[in-house]
């Protein structure tokens, strides 16, 4: 038998036991009937009796685990080559630091100190003269009140696409059942099926929201839109109010409606109808949806869609029968999206503004 092999019946006891075993000779139990009671053999309960004493007793060191496999000085080596190539797979990361080490263990070093791998955020990209006018833009409202922004009409396009779950899933699974019907994420083979929406809202009120054929929307879509969707919600702003519970706005001069810098925004039968209409436009800085509290809007539309479309256990389809169906659930979700939720975005403006200037201009959390 080798020296290290254990003999039959030998097994450790753990700190419980240990403490039973002493305990029960402290009583005066024989080392037969201690065995007996804690299923271990007697030569491993005369063992104990002869390491331990009870009134010294104390528990025994956790192992420390396997010796760690770099310095003190490799790990500062490690962590520069990190933040130098943080955009690197650890593997690649290891190749690059030179030490005899696995991927895992530069991971284990990152964590350490407190950089975990996180995918990227999406963000628009900025030059300088994007990042100094969004800063502008943000002194220019930092102290405008709640009841100033109040009196914006925020408004947007966006892409719906069919059959698509705006939010990644995660799921959980056992091993080996990463294929199983139930944890798997549907795609099509048919064609992509999207629908071109507009909307608007105020702090306290939805506007209408427009659906579109697939394609894009031109300067004369776009004139359309600000007939049937902007000025009707002016003209319900400015209708004298029927009841005291009823904020309405005074006049269309204290409305500041606010689009971005698409270019079907900026031709000059727009801005005529603007214009003639007495609709003032706030500058908006280009690329900055962040600014745009309707980006929130989208996320949960989009939620709300897909869930309904989910529904219909169907597939996309691009047929005009498809089309008109999809429209009445986007409308119908639109309509469910609650006054609080309007009244909560309108009133993070404020905080907008100040992580611009935070930011100097450059991205934001938002």
């Amino acid at each position: 038998m080798d020296e290290n092999t254990p003999p039959s019946g030998y097994r450790h006891l753990s700190d419980v036991e240990v403490m039973k075993c002493l305990t029960f000779d402290k009583d005066g139990w024989t080392q037969r009937a201690i065995a007996d009671e804690l299923n271990c053999s007697q030569s491993t309960v005369n063992r104990i009796l002869k390491e331990y004493d009870y009134k010294t007793f104390t528990q025994r060191r956790q192992h420390p685990g396997p010796a760690r496999k770099t310095t003190k000085e490799d790990d500062r080596h490690l962590i520069i080559i990190v933040k130098r190539h943080y955009d690197l797979p650890f593997r690649d990361i290891t190749n690059l630091s030179g030490l005899p080490i696995s991927a895992r263990t530069v991971a284990r070093r990152c964590k350490e100190v407190e950089l975990v791998s996180r995918y990227a955020q999406r963000k628009p990209f900025l030059t300088s003269i994007h990042k100094k006018a969004r800063l502008k833009w943000a002194l220019q409202y930092i102290n405008n009140m709640v009841q100033d922004w109040a009196k914006v009409i925020f408004s947007d396009e966006c892409l719906m696409k069919v059959g698509v779950n705006p939010r990644r899933r995660r799921v959980l699974r056992p091993p080996g059942k990463a294929i199983d019907e139930r944890y798997l994420t549907p795609s099509f083979n048919s064609c992509r099926v999207t629908i071109m929406i507009w909307a608007c809202f105020t702090s306290d009120r939805l506007g209408p929201l427009l659906t579109f054929e697939q394609g894009g929307i031109g300067s004369e879509e776009y004139q359309e839109v600000l007939y049937d969707g902007l000025l009707s919600l002016v003209d319900d702003l400015t209708a004298a109010p029927t009841d005291t519970d009823t904020n309405q706005v005074a006049d269309e001069n204290t409305l500041l409606f606010m689009h971005d810098n698409a270019t079907c925004h900026k031709t000059p039968d727009v801005q005529r109808l603007l214009q003639e209409n007495n609709i003032p436009v706030m500058k908006w800085p280009s690329r900055s949806p962040d600014l745009n509290p309707i980006e929130n809007l989208w996320l949960e539309l989009k939620k709300c869609f897909y869930l309904k479309w989910k529904e219909t256990y169907t597939t996309p389809s691009s047929s005009s029968n498809s089309y008109d169906r999809y429209s009445i659930m986007i409308k119908e979700c639109w309509l469910e999206i609650e006054g609080e939720f309007l009244k909560n975005l309108v009133e993070s403006m404020p905080r907008r503004c100040a992580a611009v200037i935070k930011a100097k201009g450059g991205a934001t959390g938002y």
